[in-house]
């Protein structure tokens, strides 16, 4: 053997450790497990993965998801992983298609050394299945291949990242074919305003690139699409004056909350500037780091960790609980129920009292709607209450905290009352489950708007027949008629006209004077009619059962 043939051999075993280490690593990082409110977009988005490339991972025919069911994110996921390590010629050396993080070791969850701009040459040192090591700026570090492309340039070294080459326009060739209903957006990325829904099968002609995202124009408007809802096509697009079918209303932004939660990291973790994987980094934490979230958005919660402050995904993340402190004198006013300023009321049908404050403690007793509770002390989402003789603790998201004596009976029955609250408990257990037209059973996969309703309220004690939309509204059903202007509060319903058709056409359930849930095109969750012009301008009014 001669000594350049052993020193080969010695490298391809050293890199064979090397990956065979990581294999149970790369093997996690190739599945998703569904949790509730996640979508195909939501997780293709977090693994930067097509949803088309999802869907024929995983042979899906349809968008439904179930919760507990196990994706795979690239073909199948690898059981073991052979070395692929070789030695790269100048020949192949490669350009980023878009800019691209170096990390630590081949794969997401390793550390950032430095972002390189698009359009940079790049000589690799070897290659490890979908990894490549390169050396940049000084550093030596993987990057992913599926942005990088070959190039017949030699790349340079810099001392220093260089900016980003601009993306460069296509020809009419490179025609494509949408695979779905697909938003025109006004920018490259989610979180940009929707110009106008293109429907599937629509051909378009590219103007140009930039990464996962393309700039097209359609009826008049021009803007960017995503991708993974495009085909390579032959056919010549055509560009129609007006969309041919009623355009879709864009989803509306999700809605930011405050929290207060901590939480463990299970990986290493990117900090982003935004709630979503198209922001810009701020910073990495590492494996097992705790965190404390102070907003949430969707998947995605604000932290702090070092003095930088940004968004991380939630599926990365383990929930931690903190018990109270030992209790305290119990608050003064109305023998301790609340304070002298505020009751604290139980706003759900049933709350359970728990031993200690966890989900997971034992239920020792439990309190139901309407009723004032004597709060001892609050910490960390939970409020120590007294209960009998001795103390327990329940969910302080479940206790609305009033004026003193602002607390009066509503109007309608207190069986009706806690009927609704009961309805809005059984259509929350079904948040992120798909819109499917004219199902009123979970057992279809989702509902419709008026679907949501009937099943619902009929799980909650409330006897009403299936019908629709505009004969709730017309009916006698949930009680008479209230104008727009009526103050609605939780358990209310409300009615909405001019959506997809004329004429009442969609209908939720209150859940506070100003927001709803309900079952709509992007599947069953809230939204807030005050903050959102397309809701409040087709509100007609609400009943309350």
């Amino acid at each position: 053997m001669s000594p350049k043939s052993g020193l080969m051999y010695s490298f391809a075993a050293i890199a064979a450790v090397s990956i065979i280490a990581q294999a149970d690593e790369v093997a996690a990082a190739s599945t998703h497990v569904v949790r509730a409110g996640d979508t195909l977009w939501s997780i293709s988005q977090t693994h930067n993965v097509s949803v088309a490339q999802l869907k024929a991972s995983n042979n899906l025919s349809s968008d439904r998801l179930a919760i507990g069911q196990t994706l795979k994110l690239s073909g199948s996921a690898p059981s073991t992983l052979k070395p692929a390590a070789t030695t790269a010629t100048s020949s192949s050396t490669q350009v980023t298609t878009d800019a691209l993080n170096m990390r630590l070791a081949a794969g997401t969850w390793h550390k950032v050394l430095v972002t390189i701009p698009k359009g940079q040459a790049l000589k690799p040192i070897k290659t490890s299945g979908a990894w490549t090591k390169v050396s940049y700026g000084g550093k030596t570090g993987w990057v992913h291949n599926g942005y990088l492309t070959t190039a017949s340039v030699k790349p340079a070294t810099p001392s220093t990242p260089t900016p980003a080459t601009p993306s460069t326009p296509v020809t009419s060739s490179d025609a494509t074919v949408t695979t779905a209903d697909l938003n025109l957006r006004r920018a490259a990325g989610t979180w940009h305003d929707v110009l106008v829904t293109i429907p599937k099968g629509q051909a378009l002609t590219p103007i140009k690139t930039s990464g996962t995202w393309t700039k097209i124009s359609y009826a008049g408007k021009t803007g960017w699409v995503h991708n993974g809802y495009l085909t390579n096509s032959s056919v010549k697009p055509t560009t129609p004056t007006t969309p041919s079918q009623p355009v879709a209303p864009s989803k509306p932004a999700i809605k930011e909350e405050s929290i207060n939660q901590s939480y463990v990291t299970t990986a290493n973790l990117n900090v982003r500037q935004g709630p979503g994987i198209g922001y810009a980094l701020v910073t990495n934490i590492p494996n097992g780091t705790t965190v404390k979230a102070t907003k949430q958005s969707g998947t995605w919660v604000y932290v702090t960790y070092n003095g930088k402050s940004g968004y991380v995904s939630t599926g990365y993340l383990k929930q931690t609980t903190t018990a109270p402190s030992a209790p305290v004198t119990p608050n003064a006013g109305d023998g301790g129920a609340g304070n002298e300023s505020f009751d604290y009321v139980v706003n759900t049908p049933s709350l359970n009292v728990r031993a200690s404050a966890s989900t997971s403690s034992a239920v020792i007793g439990s309190v139901t709607a309407g009723q004032t509770l004597r709060v001892v002390q609050t910490s960390n989402g939970w409020h120590q209450i007294y209960i009998g003789n001795t103390t327990g603790f329940v969910a302080a998201s479940y206790v609305k905290a009033v004026p003193k004596g602002s607390t009066t009976a509503p109007s309608g029955s207190s069986d009706g009352l806690a009927k609704s609250l009961a309805a809005i408990a059984v259509a929350k257990k079904y948040v992120g489950t798909p819109y499917i037209w004219a199902s009123s059973n979970p057992a279809n996969g989702g509902f419709d708007c008026s679907g949501l309703i009937y099943y619902a309220y009929n799980q909650a004690g409330y006897s009403v027949p299936r019908t629709n939309v505009a004969t709730y509204w017309s009916g006698s059903y949930f009680g008479t008629q209230l104008s727009k202007t009526f103050v609605p509060k939780a358990g209310d319903l409300v009615f909405f006209e001019n959506t997809y058709t004329a004429g009442p056409s969609h209908m939720g359930i209150m859940i506070d004077s100003d927001t709803f849930i309900h079952a709509g095109t992007y599947g069953l969750g809230y939204n807030t009619i005050s903050k959102e012009p397309y809701w409040k301008s087709r509100v007609i009014g609400y009943k309350r059962p």
